[in-house]
């Protein structure tokens, strides 16, 4: 009588969110200031009990830039989670995106953007404020699609038929370590029952 073994689930592994950069932190604080200036009008205004239609823009403006602040921090990514089956990106106030380590081709780190938005930057969605979110197309590396927020601790998640995404863990070659060998014990995984139907009777 074989003795059944019993499989141990895989523990989540947690990596944190690397801090904004310098320069994502002096965007996203220089943002939010002028919203804060295109209010003070209205402000005067309102104190000397004046009214003046040529308000409407600049309050237009400046709601315009608190929307994108906060459709911005809602997708800004807080922490990326590895478990026996996917990747996962969860985020400020969005739903988390969820990677199955299936779709997972390659890891590595992406040292070579550091120098992203001042070079090879063709379109970018968001490229500092919170972070560096959404499609980029960039020379000569093409379309990726970033949910980082520190561009000196970028890593690139090679997905099959779909764009590469870039993420930006507190800990890049830990990250890079634990997702491959996480893709490596997943790879394994599907291949033993595989192995083990094509050699019963």
């Amino acid at each position: 009588m074989k003795r059944q073994t019993k499989q141990v689930p895989t523990p989540t592994q947690i990596f944190l969110v690397a801090p904004l950069d310098a320069y994502a932190l002096r965007v996203t604080t220089g943002l939010a200031y002028l919203g804060g200036l295109l209010v003070l009008p209205l402000l005067f205004a309102y104190l000397a009990n004046m009214r003046w239609d040529g308000l409407l823009v600049p309050v237009a403006l400046a709601l315009a830039i608190a929307v994108f602040l906060l459709l911005t921090y809602a997708v800004q990514p807080r922490r990326y989670e590895i478990t026996a089956t996917e990747l996962v990106v969860r985020r400020r106030l969005m739903p988390a995106l969820r990677i199955p380590l299936k779709l997972v081709i390659g890891v590595s780190l992406a040292s070579d953007l550091a120098d992203v938005p001042r070079r090879g930057l063709r379109f970018a969605f968001n490229a500092g404020i919170f972070g560096y979110q959404g499609p980029f197309r960039l020379a000569p590396y093409g379309e990726v699609f970033f949910l980082a927020t520190n561009r000196e601790r970028l890593v690139a998640v090679a997905r099959d038929q779909r764009t590469t995404m870039i993420l930006s863990p507190e800990r890049p070659r830990a990250f890079v370590e634990a997702l491959q060998a996480a893709r490596a014990d997943y790879a394994l995984e599907e291949l033993v029952p595989s192995s083990l139907n094509e050699t019963r009777p």
